[in-house]
């Protein structure tokens, strides 16, 4: 079993397919740390969450998604949350875009690759991890990345989170309390259960109280993202 560090959490892993293995290699860890989270899924679990999964899926896909969702969910009681978003940093702070799939996360994040070049940083396409410690908030990279190839293992202060929603023109605004809970839980279900609940509502309110937090209506124009770059630097 191979030690990672991820979200600065020590993780035992054993890979059971080249495509975990691969994506975890940037967060090898050879310190000498004790292990805070041990992660281990069977051939059984692997296959079952293939089946239930878009025709054509792999086991070494479903392994990947079976262990974000273990490694997401064991994270909830260390006030972290694995939040369903792209992160990218620009001039050092982490900005967090979350939708629900196919609204377009991604294709905003690489409008802001577009717009300001190398300044724009994309540590995680899909499930970065968010940590609150001392009162302070810390997006991080993790080797699950849903497909879009992009899982460093880089991290940043986090400045805000900003939730996506179609639009034909371009604005941006500060979020409502509940519309952040809404979009949190959205962006988070996957990992509740019963047990697990009260203390992510806790992390929410961590969240909140440490964190800004945007609703961005926005179409797929370069000028989206002069948009919210406009705000989100300059707030």
């Amino acid at each position: 079993m191979g030690k990672y560090l991820i979200a600065n959490f020590v993780t035992e892993i054993t890979p059971k397919y080249d495509k975990l293995r691969s994506l975890l290699m940037p967060f090898e860890y050879i310190g000498s740390r004790k292990t805070d989270i041990k992660l281990s899924v069977s051939n059984e679990q692997i296959r079952s969450l293939r089946e239930k999964m878009v025709s054509g899926s792999s086991l070494a896909q479903a392994e990947e998604l079976l262990c974000s969702n273990v490694f997401g969910k064991t994270v909830i009681k260390y006030n972290a949350l694995l939040i369903h978003s792209s992160a990218l940093v620009y001039d050092g702070k982490a900005y967090l875009f979350s939708a629900e799939s196919g609204v377009g996360k991604s294709t905003h994040t690489r409008l802001w690759k577009q717009a300001f070049g190398d300044a724009v940083n994309i540590i995680n396409d899909d499930k970065p991890v968010v940590r609150v410690q001392n009162n302070l908030c810390t997006a991080y990279g993790t080797p699950f990345d849903g497909g879009s190839n992009i899982a460093k293992n880089q991290s940043a202060p986090l400045k805000a989170i900003i939730f996506i929603e179609r639009g034909e023109d371009n604005s941006i605004r500060r979020a409502t309390q509940k519309e952040i809970i809404k979009n949190l839980y959205l962006a988070t279900t996957y990992h509740i259960d019963k047990e697990n609940t009260f203390t992510m509502l806790e992390n929410f309110e961590l969240l909140i109280k440490h964190c800004e937090f945007y609703i961005l209506k926005c179409n797929t124009d370069i000028s989206a993202a002069y948009t919210a770059f406009n705000t989100l630097i300059n707030d």
